[in-house]
């Protein structure tokens, strides 16, 4: 009886190996032969889910934003405000793994200005959130707020700039994890 191999799940174990590769040594120290060595397979297993290094690269890309839209949609049932503090806050490194997810973003972020293809991903990405967090606001300011309040744009750009600066500011050990989600829950709670 042949195996059933689930090509999803090596899929995500490479892509795992992949971010842990890319937070030891930068995007640029990528190779097929390093992911492999960490995902325990032989290169040509990545090649045939990834084909090149550039596609495993923007496939990684990819799949954290997924992961974090995923982590999003897991508040659906929350109230607005919450919701929109999970937008902000869900970046903020609160242990070891968290850091790890948030330094493969930041070389993502620092490949995406000579990579189009990560710079879109990446774009993309940012503008969901932008817009998100623009319809949060408005959903919590309750029925007889206007629907189409401007404010709430730019009250959703100062919001998200706040999280990278927070987010900036953990990574380096200058501010706590507790601190930048307090923070961030005081702003929220302001708008």
């Amino acid at each position: 009886m042949p195996r059933v191999v689930d090509h999803a799940e090596r899929r995500r174990q490479i892509v795992f190996a992949l971010w842990l590769v890319i937070a030891e040594q930068g995007i640029e120290g990528v190779s097929l032969r390093h992911v492999a060595a960490e995902a325990g397979v032989s290169m040509g297993r990545i090649q045939h889910y990834f084909g090149t290094k550039e596609a495993l690269v923007l496939a990684g890309c990819t799949a954290l934003v997924d992961s974090a839209y995923g982590g999003y949609l897991e508040t659906a049932d929350a109230a607005p405000r919450d919701r929109l503090l999970h937008v902000v806050s869900q970046q903020i490194p609160q242990d070891d793994g968290g850091r790890i997810g948030v330094s493969v973003w930041y070389a993502y972020v620092a490949k995406s200005i000579n990579h189009t293809a990560v710079r879109q991903v990446l774009a993309e990405a940012r503008r969901g959130a932008e817009e998100e967090c623009v319809r949060l606001i408005r959903a919590g300011r309750g029925a007889g707020a206007d629907a189409e309040d401007p404010a709430a744009l730019d009250q959703a750009r100062r919001l998200l700039a706040l999280a990278d600066g927070l987010t900036l500011r953990v990574l380096v050990g200058d501010l706590e994890p507790d601190e930048a989600v307090a923070m961030l829950e005081a702003e929220v709670d302001r708008i």
